[in-house]
């Protein structure tokens, strides 16, 4: 049943749905008003601060962590972020199945990483938490504010690259100049030339932990900036910062959503973006850049490539390791296991820069059951009553499939920020073509009337 502002409850005076308020016009625009902000300064300080770390013995706290709790704990106090129940639910299940699994492994003989096991369920508690209902609008103004700071990281990581190819710049770590090594992580290529021996270095906007980092990011800031309906410019902006990393995965990623635009969302491709878009990779394609990633394409089959440790070589190790030992498919082979036991590049030594994935890491280290809840969570917490279309299934992409972001505050973050705090909404950010929309005629013949406003299923 739905019960309009001034009519009365059927069933007396308290007998009001769970989260229904008021009308207060001033008081819902502050919430709203504070909720951007919050979530704003959360996007700008994770990713500003995503190098940085509190050295604590042998183990290092993520700066980006810690201000995100702070900032997180105080929207909590103020009631703008609430528990959502069922992932709240899930995620305690998928826990004490993972002590569980810990446990035993522990007991059997494994070496386990408790530090691993609790940076896992601090990051994911966060994503038990949602904003109340009606706040469409709110995701629309955090979109925009997304989009124009990736844009900002976009432009420096062109600037990186153009000034180094004309010759008006070498390429300098300014973070590691300022800071002592115990305060910046260590364990990312940070600065990766072009080729071998090569002077000039991929776009990084010198607060990314990598080049594929900025490069993964300014393709989702595209992605939302279409979805959004964000200047064109600022869409060609974020795809050249893409370019300037130098690295393939951002160009996956807008490959992704590409496909997912055409098939959920086509009316959202203009034709300008077309048009600024061909012209743009057309000017890649003469530039310097173009034979650096031509020659990465067919890489998941090539033994030892970028693509293959990325896409196919975690697989086939962690399949491998669990085979070699059954009972790690029951329990796994214990928190943190993945950086012990199987090939990867350990404390900046040389070696195989395997990636290993949300999936492969999480049954590989707590077994089908808990790891397989774990995933299911992270799934739910994606996709779940999601505020809008194509972004998700993006950041899905992103995470499970182009970077070992299980344990990367701020991967894991900017997802959650993005995704599962908008779930439950009563509608979507404004997709659908405008013959489908309500006409600003109808909406103020509702309001005058006291109805709600019909909305097109989305």
């Amino acid at each position: 049943m739905t019960r309009t502002v001034g009519s009365a409850p059927p069933d007396g005076p308290t007998a009001l749905p769970a989260e229904t308020t008021t009308t207060d016009p001033g008081g819902a625009d502050r919430t709203a008003d504070l909720v951007v902000r919050g979530t704003t300064t959360l996007l700008v300080l994770v990713l500003l601060t995503q190098r940085l770390l509190i050295p604590v013995g042998a183990s290092p706290v993520q700066v980006s962590l810690l201000l995100t709790y702070g900032v997180v704990g105080l929207l909590v106090i103020g009631g703008l972020f609430r528990v959502d129940q069922l992932r709240a639910e899930l995620l305690g299940l998928a826990a004490v199945l993972c002590l569980a699994a810990t446990v035993v492994a522990s007991v059997t003989g494994a070496t386990v990483s408790v530090t691993s096991l609790g940076l896992l369920l601090a990051l994911y508690l966060l994503w038990t938490l949602r904003v109340g209902p009606g706040h469409t609008e709110t995701l629309q103004r955090v979109a925009r504010n997304f989009v124009l700071v990736m844009v900002v990281f976009a432009l420096i990581g062109v600037a990186q690259l153009a000034s180094q190819l004309v010759g008006l710049w070498s390429y300098t770590d300014y973070l590691g100049e300022l800071l002592p090594r115990d305060f910046y992580s260590q364990t990312y290529n940070t600065n990766i030339p072009l080729a071998y021996g090569s002077d000039v270095h991929k776009g990084n906007a010198f607060v990314f932990l990598e080049p594929s980092f900025l490069s993964q990011f300014c393709a989702l800031g595209a992605i939302v900036a279409v979805v959004s309906r964000a200047p064109s410019w600022q869409v060609v902006v974020l795809v050249a910062g893409v370019f300037s990393a130098v690295s393939g995965t951002g160009i996956i990623l807008l490959l992704c959503a590409g496909v997912l635009v055409l098939v959920r969302a086509w009316w959202l491709i203009r034709p300008v973006h077309l048009v600024t878009l061909g012209a743009l990779a057309l000017g890649v394609l003469v530039s310097p850049v173009a034979p650096l990633l031509l020659e990465r394409v067919g890489e998941t089959g090539q033994t030892g490539s970028s693509g293959y440790l990325r896409f196919v070589q975690p697989y086939t190790e962690v399949a491998n390791a669990m085979i070699a030992e059954p009972m790690r498919f029951l329990v796994g082979a214990g928190a943190g296991s993945v950086e012990r036991l199987l090939p990867s590049v350990r404390d900046g030594e040389l070696g195989q820069a395997v990636v290993y994935t949300i999936v492969p890491k999480l049954l590989f280290e707590y077994g089908l059951l808990a790891g397989g809840a774990f995933v299911l969570f992270i799934v739910l917490a994606l996709l779940d009553r999601g505020a809008w279309r194509v972004v998700p299934g993006s950041v899905l992409v992103m995470i499970f499939f182009l970077s070992g972001s299980l344990l990367q505050p701020h991967t894991a973050i900017v997802a959650w920020l993005l995704t599962g705090l908008w779930a439950g909404q009563e509608t979507r950010i404004d997709l659908l073509p405008r013959h489908r929309r309500p006409s600003r005629a109808g909406v103020r013949r509702h309001r005058r009337a006291d109805r709600p406003v019909p909305l097109p299923l989305t």
